[in-house]
C-alpha cells in the first residue's frame, strides 16, 4: 500500500559499515545453516544484511530482530535492525537502534548520517541538521551524507543551502543519479528550468533512469511543452515496467470482488460493534487516489491545534495483513471477519482497532492538545468497510479530483500505491474505476461517516470548503488552516514542495493540454467522471 518517495526526495540510507559481514550470494545456504543452528549470530546477521542489501527488507526483519535478541549489546545487530526499520518507514524505532549502535561503539559517519535521516523523516529538522553536521565532520567525503543533508534543507525550505549541499554531493560522486535528479528539481523550483533540463539530459547519457525521466517530464510540463513532457513520463514508466513494476491486476480484481461480496448489509447486521470506546487521540481517515489532493487536506488540517499529521500510515495495511492471526481464523481477509460471529470473538473488532491504534501511535508525533490524527494512505478507501467496523464514529474525508487530472499526475510520479497501477495510464484508470465502484458499494451497504471533498472546491473557494471540513470533524474554525503554506511541518510525500506554496489553480484541468495522450483512458474513466459530477 505504501508509495515510494518522490524522485527529488528519495530515502538516503548510507551503506552499512565495512565491518558488517560480507554477504553470501546464496540466501538458501544461509537459511540451511540457521535451521541447523538457529542461534548462530554471525549467520543471522549475515542473512539479515544480505536480504536488506538486495531490497528484501521485509524478509530481513525477522532475522534482524533475532540478531538483537541474540546479542542486545552488539553494534552490528542494532545497525541492521535500524536499517530495516528505516527502510520500512518506521523512523522513530530506527532512531532508537541507531542511538544504541552509537552508544556501543565509537561513532562512524555512516551511522550518524543514517540517524540524521531518521530525524528528518520525523520532521525534527533542526536536530537532523546538527546531526548531519557531526556526520560531515567525522568524514566529509561521503556523498550520501551531503545528499541527505541537502534534502533536509529542502524540507526546511532553505533552497540555497539544499543547492549547495547537493552540489557537493555531485562533486564527490558524479555518477549518483539521485543527486542529479534532486539538483534538477531544485533548479526548476528556483526558476531555472533550462539548466535543470541540461543537467537531466547529461545524466541520461550515463544511462536511463526512470526517476530522472519523470523529473524531466515535470520540468517540461511546467514549461508548457506538453507533448515532450508526456513522452518523458511514458519513457520513465516504461523503464519501471521493464524492471518488473507492473500492475498486480489479478490480485486487485480478486480482492475488490471479495470485499464487495463480503461487505453486504445482511451480513453486516450480524456483526458486533465495539463495546469499549477507544481512548486517546483518534484517527481521521483522509482517503483518495494518489495525487488527488490528500496531502493538501492533511496540511490544512494539521494547522489546527487539535490535529496531528500522520502522513501515509501503513497501520491499516498492517491490520489487514495480520487480521486472520488476530482473530484466529483459517480464512483470509475479508472472509476472516466471519469469526466475529463466534461467541468467543465478540471483542474481535476492539482487538483489531487497538492493534491499529498501537501501530499508528508509534508513528504519529502527537502533542498535548491533539485529539485527532490523520491517516492519509492513498486508496485506503478500498478498506472503508473495515474502517467503519473498527471505528464507527471515525470521520472519513474522501478527497476527489477530476479523474483525468489524477491519472496525468500519477504518470509524473513514481508510485507503488494500488497494486502498482500507476506505471501505465490505462492500468491506473482501471484501478481508479474499480475503487470508485467499490466505494459506491460500501456507501449503499453500510453507514459511513463520510465527507466527499473536491480538490477543485478547496482551490477555488478555500474558506467555505475548510469550514465545511472542520465542521464535519467537530472542530471550530481556525484561520491558520487557510494559511497552510505557513505550516512548517515537513510533508513526507511527493507533494511536499507544492503544499509549501500558496493556493493556485495551475493543477486544475491540466488534462486538457494532454487530451490526445489520455484518449485511451477516457472510455475507461467516463463512468467515474460522470459519477463524481465532472465533465469531459
Amino acid at each position: 500500500m505504501r508509495g515510494v518517495q518522490p524522485p527529488w526526495h528519495p530515502p538516503v540510507l548510507p551503506t552499512m559499515p565495512d565491518d558488517l559481514p560480507i554477504a553470501s550470494p546464496d540466501v538458501s545456504a544461509l537459511e540451511r545453516r540457521l535451521r541447523a543452528a538457529p542461534d548462530d549470530l554471525p549467520v543471522t546477521q549475515e542473512l539479515a544484511g544480505l536480504l536488506f542489501r538486495t531490497g528484501r527488507a521485509a524478509e530481513a526483519e525477522a532475522y534482524a530482530r533475532n540478531a538483537v535478541r541474540l546479542a542486545p549489546e552488539s553494534t552490528r545487530s542494532h545497525l541492521i535492525m535500524a536499517l530495516v526499520l528505516a527502510d520500512t518507514h518506521r523512523p522513530r524505532a530506527a532512531e532508537f537502534h541507531y542511538r544504541r549502535a552509537l552508544a556501543l561503539a565509537p561513532p562512524d559517519a555512516a551511522t550518524v548520517a543514517n540517524l540524521a535521516w531518521s530525524l528528518t523523516r520525523q520532521g525534527r529538522l533542526d536536530e537532523a541538521r546538527r546531526t548531519y553536521r557531526c556526520a560531515a565532520a567525522l568524514h566529509p567525503s561521503i556523498a550520501l551524507t551531503w545528499h541527505g543533508w541537502a534534502q533536509t534543507e529542502d524540507a526546511a525550505r532553505d533552497l540555497p543551502a539544499a543547492h549547495r549541499f547537493v552540489g557537493r554531493a555531485r562533486r564527490l560522486d558524479p555518477d549518483h543519479r539521485g543527486a542529479d535528479t534532486f539538483a534538477a528539481a531544485l533548479l526548476d523550483r528556483r526558476g531555472d528550468p533550462e539548466q535543470a533540463l541540461a543537467m537531466l539530459d547529461a545524466a541520461a547519457q550515463r544511462g536511463a533512469d526512470p526517476d530522472a525521466l519523470l523529473q524531466k517530464g515535470r520540468v517540461l510540463d511546467r514549461m508548457g511543452r506538453h507533448d515532450e513532457a508526456f513522452a518523458a513520463f511514458a519513457a520513465g514508466k516504461a523503464l519501471l515496467r521493464q524492471a518488473g513494476h507492473r500492475y498486480g491486476e489479478e490480485q486487485a480484481v480478486d480482492l475488490i470482488a471479495r470485499l464487495a461480496t463480503f461487505f453486504v448489509a445482511p451480513r453486516l447486521r450480524l456483526m458486533p460493534r465495539p463495546d469499549r470506546p477507544a481512548a486517546g487521540t483518534q484517527p481521521v481517515f483522509v482517503v483518495g487516489a494518489p495525487r488527488s489532493g490528500t496531502t493538501l487536506v492533511e496540511q490544512i488540517l494539521s494547522c489546527h491545534p487539535a490535529v496531528a499529521a500522520g502522513d501515509e500510515l501503513p497501520s491499516l495495511g498492517a491490520v489487514v495483513q495480520t487480521l486472520p492471526q488476530i482473530l484466529g481464523s483459517p480464512l483470509a481477509y475479508p472472509e476472516a471477519l466471519s469469526e466475529l460471529w463466534m461467541g468467543d470473538q465478540r471483542d474481535g473488532l476492539e482487538r483489531l482497532r487497538d492493534a491499529y491504534l498501537r501501530h499508528a501511535r508509534k508513528l504519529v508525533p502527537v502533542k498535548p492538545g491533539h485529539t485527532l490524527f490523520t491517516d492519509k494512505m492513498p486508496f485506503n478507501e478500498t478498506h472503508l468497510g473495515l474502517i467503519a467496523l473498527m471505528f464507527p464514529a471515525a470521520p472519513v474525508v474522501h478527497v476527489l479530483r477530476h479523474p483525468l487530472d489524477v491519472v496525468l499526475s500519477m504518470m509524473g510520479t513514481n508510485l507503488t500505491h494500488g497494486f502498482q497501477c500507476a506505471n501505465d495510464p490505462e492500468t491506473a484508470a482501471r484501478h481508479i474505476l474499480r475503487v470508485f465502484d467499490l466505494v459506491e458499494h460500501y456507501r449503499r451497504e453500510m453507514p459511513l461517516r463520510y465527507l466527499p471533498l473536491r480538490y477543485e472546491d478547496l482551490i477555488r473557494e478555500p474558506e467555505p470548503a475548510v469550514r465545511r471540513l472542520l465542521g464535519f470533524l467537530g472542530l471550530g474554525f481556525d484561520r491558520r488552516c487557510l494559511r497552510f503554506e505557513e505550516n512548517r511541518r515537513y510533508a513526507r510525500t511527493p507533494s511536499h514542495a507544492q503544499v509549501a506554496e500558496k493556493l493556485h489553480g495551475r493543477s486544475i484541468d491540466r488534462h486538457r493540454a494532454y487530451r490526445a495522450h489520455l484518449k485511451p483512458v477516457i472510455p475507461i474513466l467516463e463512468p467515474v467522471i460522470h459519477g463524481l459530477g465532472y465533465s469531459l
